[in-house]
């Protein structure tokens, strides 16, 4: 494909885009497609002891979002995110 040939790409964000912040991700991979899950933790509030000290009782974890892609693609953005690691630890 000639660059005259290449298509201009518009990048925008959808009414509903938004940016999340994950404290991990459930992962699944099967042969034609690979999901990921964001999720957050949040601890309840914790219980004191007879000393004072904090306990955590219980953690709720809620997930955030869920994102299906091809295997193709899945394959692709951990090679991509694996390059730019290796690149960072060069600097």
């Amino acid at each position: 494909m000639t660059p005259s040939q290449i298509p201009k790409l518009t990048i925008e964000k959808s009414e509903d885009f938004k940016q999340i912040f994950a404290d991990g991700v459930y992962i699944w991979l099967n042969p034609d497609s690979g999901t990921l899950t964001f999720f957050i933790d949040a601890m309840d509030t914790p219980e004191l002891d007879e000393n004072g000290a904090a306990r955590i009782t219980s953690v709720k974890r809620k997930l955030l979002v869920e994102i299906r892609l091809t295997s193709m693609l899945y394959d692709n953005i951990i090679t991509w995110m694996t390059q730019q690691k290796e690149t960072l630890k060069k600097i």
